[in-house]
């Protein structure tokens, strides 16, 4: 059976990955049982609570545009409200699958510097050529257009 146009399976997969690849490069553990203290319920994609680190990941490969622009805008947001929330002794990390799609973070866009005022730091974990292969194609399979 074939997939969905908007399956996200493979995005799923290297978020994972990338997350398993984080934990190993800086020293961590996550904890997928872990809850924030925080007043609202608010869940980040990774939380490593005797470390005090919180994680955002994005698998997308290549630069990012339209919507994915508000998604990477959104996980900024949700860090920030964490720090505040939790205190500066909490890191925050933002997680990119590819150099081009960390680039929105790290050139000269508002989101950059919301990124260096909220203190988040900003990680690429990349990706094998397959995993990259298999994130591509999914990445081309879900483009949405609007009909004309």
């Amino acid at each position: 059976m074939a997939k969905h146009l908007s399956d996200s399976s493979e995005q799923q997969e290297a978020e994972s990955y990338m997350l398993q690849a984080l934990e190993k490069r800086l020293g961590l553990q996550f904890d997928p049982s872990a809850v924030l203290p925080v007043s609202v319920g608010v869940r980040p994609d990774a939380i490593d609570p005797m470390n005090k680190v919180i994680v955002e990941v994005y698998a997308r490969v290549g630069t990012v545009k339209g919507a994915q622009l508000h998604k990477i805008k959104g996980d900024i947001l949700k860090l920030a409200f964490i720090g505040t929330e939790l205190g500066p002794e909490w890191r925050r990390i933002i997680c990119f699958a590819s150099d081009a799609a960390a680039s929105y973070v790290r050139g000269k866009s508002w989101a950059t510097e919301a990124a260096k005022v909220f203190g988040l730091e900003v990680h690429v974990v990349q990706l094998s050529s397959e995993q990259q292969s298999r994130v591509m194609a999914a990445q081309t399979r879900q483009r949405m257009v609007n009909p004309s």
